[in-house]
């Protein structure tokens, strides 16, 4: 799907995101606790990059957990960035937005925290891995890259199964699985966590780690020595 195509479909959701996530997404609200769980927790002034940051739900835990932080949200579409203004009124004194493409537009520096909530598998396999290293570079040493996202099992059979299972879920929650998976298809690239984890560690990361997964969906981290 080109810019366009995504930046349109983005933008139709802005106003209903979190709602319809629920519905898409399993557990999407338990996994908010797995991420919140691990961010830092020393009382101090960090500086974190919500990549993809829609309407600041990753954005959000972070100010209830950290309450010094300072937060980059960066996200392709202005109406993403309307919803987070709204959502995250009463924070305005410590969050800034940037309208972009982070596959090529800059992404900053000197975080200590970079989180990436459903939106690296955007990325094609070739841009995923060449861009860790960006990632890699954003951060300070001793920062934390957490990622949520779509995934594929290392056996074909096994996605299979679990693309199966991500339909009834989201039949069940009175979606149309067919039209979501097809949206997914035509959009997304998801990848094994044998390959993300791989690439994490050749950008130059260490202690990648699966906290949460199920289907085709997980939570991972890793860290900038």
């Amino acid at each position: 799907m080109k810019q366009q195509q995504v930046q349109e479909h983005f933008g139709r959701q802005a106003d209903e995101y979190e709602e319809l996530m629920v519905r898409l997404v399993p557990q999407y609200l338990f996994q908010h606790q797995i991420i919140e769980d691990l961010l830092p927790d020393e009382d101090r002034a960090y500086r974190v990059l919500d990549l993809g940051c829609g309407n600041g739900v990753l954005s959000e835990l972070v100010f209830r957990r950290l309450p010094r932080a300072q937060v980059v949200g960066f996200d392709l579409t202005e109406k993403m960035l309307a919803a987070y203004r709204k959502k995250l009124a009463g924070f305005t004194d410590r969050f800034t937005l940037q309208a972009g493409d982070f596959r090529v537009d800059p992404l900053g520096s000197d975080y200590d925290l970079i989180l990436a909530g459903l939106t690296l598998h955007h990325l094609t396999w070739p841009e995923r891995e060449a861009f860790y290293r960006r990632l890699y570079a954003a951060l300070r040493s001793g920062g934390r890259f957490i990622a949520r996202d779509i995934i594929i099992d290392e056996e074909p059979e096994v996605t299979g199964d679990h693309y199966l299972l991500w339909k009834k879920f989201m039949q069940s929650r009175g979606e149309d699985p067919e039209f979501w998976y097809a949206r997914h298809v035509e959009k997304d690239h998801p990848m094994t966590l044998t390959d993300h984890f791989s690439w994490l560690r050749e950008a130059g990361f260490t202690k990648t780690a699966c906290h949460w997964r199920l289907y085709n969906f997980a939570v991972t981290s890793a860290e900038k020595p």
